[in-house]
């Protein structure tokens, strides 16, 4: 995976953390995540891609953990 995707997939998952934590949400984590991974699933390796969600909650954990 090129930089360039890896520095996209982590600013989504960042937008992610930030709406979840956000006052004003009313969805719930997954929700958010479908919602954000259409964004993401031309980035990930092509065998992951139906599950582009699941992908995008790894980095978010990542991001959160601080890893």
């Amino acid at each position: 995976m090129k930089p360039e995707d890896e520095n996209a997939i982590n600013s989504v998952a960042r937008a992610v953390i930030s709406e979840l934590t956000s006052k004003s949400n009313q969805l719930t984590y997954r929700q958010i995540l479908d919602k954000h991974a259409t964004k993401i699933a031309p980035l990930i390796p092509a065998k992951h891609r139906g599950r582009a969600w699941l992908w995008l909650n790894c980095v978010c954990q990542n991001l959160a953990s601080g890893k």
